[in-house]
């Protein structure tokens, strides 16, 4: 392409790849190393696509914007990198459509679209649910240090992790796969709504 090859089908890649550098700062909390944390994030997932309906019948469209905070954030990125198509099968089974990730609106202004987008998740959320749309360790936590760009970053992380596995409260999950989890999740409110 005349740009340099960073656009990949219109899709730029290098906006993207500094995106998700901040994505990784937002994910890096102590919280996100706790197993107890993903769980819990695996069933605000679910809670989170059942919102996505709720919100889009109360619109009567499908086009509604919902906003993630980080735990649920991450266990949508999982869910999508694990397999395309379970991801959409998902979808399609929880909201009867595919929902496109958009990681573009980054412009955390007070009163522009990510910022109206997100407070009206929050009254959506407390509404359907009956809790504040809030997770301790799971919220934005601002821009990065300037730290957070060196290689001694990186050894920090390490420290972090080897800390939380040495509590003896921290459980170990070998495979916490959003798609299964959310498939076991819908299996278990189906039956739920059965009874």
């Amino acid at each position: 392409t005349g740009d340099g090859g960073y656009h990949l089908d219109g899709f730029d890649l290098l906006a993207s790849a500094d995106r998700q550098a901040l994505f990784l700062w937002q994910i890096s909390s102590p919280a996100f190393f706790r197993t107890s944390f993903l769980k819990d994030g695996v069933d605000n997932y679910y809670r989170f696509l059942t919102l996505k309906h709720v919100m889009d019948q109360k619109k009567g469209t499908g086009s509604s914007i919902i906003v993630p905070h980080y735990q649920i954030d991450l266990i949508w990125h999982t869910h999508i990198l694990s397999s395309i198509s379970s991801y959409y099968a998902d979808c399609v089974a929880v909201l009867g459509q595919p929902l496109h990730h958009d990681d573009s609106m980054d412009d955390r202004t007070a009163g522009g679209d990510l910022d109206n987008a997100f407070k009206s998740t929050q009254i959506c959320w407390k509404e359907t649910f009956g809790v504040d749309y809030h997770v301790v360790g799971g919220m934005f936590r601002g821009e990065p240090p300037q730290e957070f760009y060196s290689q001694d970053f990186v050894a920090v992380l390490r420290t972090l992790q080897e800390m939380v596995e040495g509590d003896q409260q921290v459980e170990r999950v070998r495979d916490l796969r959003p798609s299964k989890a959310v498939q076991q999740v819908v299996k278990t409110k189906k039956k739920r709504s059965v009874v």
